[in-house]
């Protein structure tokens, strides 16, 4: 079962204050928001030792699981290892210089550049759900692009992100003994890592709700990491039973993932 957490008073008054800034010259002209179960679902994987990952595996129960639910919009999956398998694209498709190795950083930079030429310049709004790194590549892409950093794209039309497992503080203690690649940028104190914490709650041109989930037996993210972010403690939630590859399957974690999809609150 999960847990809402519950923040210092002071905490979450600056998260709103940034939020409230950050929104404010860029939703004034947009009309309310309204719950939708028909937009696209972008699903970005985590990181693999051995360089690639069965898509159907990772998100297949997922998938099934929003259906059953009322979703009907377009499932996408993506991945950008070699030996990624069942996967709807491969990021390393759309840049001959991905490998294995490209730091999450770099990826989220080609992955925004994707979500901006096939959604956002034809006014598609998406959502996105990111397990473990793969959720670190969505937020880096809207935290780039909102930011204006180089190599990202323009600013993305992004309306629900949801993370699940993803180490926005760090990874587990483990990864301290990485020195190259991704691991290396997965572990506490890295420098993307820090530069994630410049932007506590990165926004889509027309706001982005995001939810964070964890959970107290994911061995490989811890739960305070794995909602490291300014967001409302309605969106912050924590399990105490699911393990680090297991929040895709579980039907407690795919009714929060299903809720927080449709989410609003503005």
């Amino acid at each position: 079962m999960a847990k809402i957490v519950r923040t210092r008073p002071l905490r979450c008054l600056l998260a709103a204050l940034v939020a409230t800034l950050v929104l404010a010259g860029s939703t004034a002209c947009e009309p309310p928001r309204q719950p939708a179960k028909d937009r696209v679902v972008l699903l970005v994987h985590g990181w693999s030792l051995t360089g690639g990952i069965d898509c159907d595996s990772a998100f297949g129960s997922l998938k099934s699981a929003l259906r059953a639910r009322g979703f009907t919009g377009a499932f996408v999956t993506v991945g950008f290892y070699t030996g990624d398998t069942n996967c709807d694209l491969n990021l390393r498709s759309l840049d001959g210089s991905v490998t294995n190795d490209t730091p999450w950083k770099n990826l989220a930079m080609v992955f925004s550049h994707y979500v901006y030429d096939r959604y956002t310049s034809r006014n598609v709004p998406v959502d996105i759900v990111g397990h473990s790194m793969g959720g670190l590549i969505a937020r880096a892409a809207l935290q780039g692009t909102s930011t204006g950093a180089p190599n990202f794209s323009a600013p993305l039309r992004v309306e629900d992100l949801v993370t699940i497992g993803t180490p926005h503080a760090g990874a587990a203690w483990f990864t301290q003994l990485c020195f190259w690649g991704q691991c290396e940028q997965l572990k506490e104190g890295a420098s993307d890592i820090q530069w994630l914490a410049t932007t506590p709650n990165p926004q889509g041109l027309t706001g982005t709700d995001t939810t964070v989930i964890g959970s107290t037996a994911d061995d490989v993210v811890p739960d305070w990491s794995a909602i490291s972010m300014w967001v409302p403690d309605e969106r912050k939630a924590v399990f105490s039973d699911i393990e680090h590859d297991d929040y895709q399957r579980t039907p407690a974690a795919q009714d929060r993932i299903a809720q927080a999809l449709t989410y609003v609150d503005r």
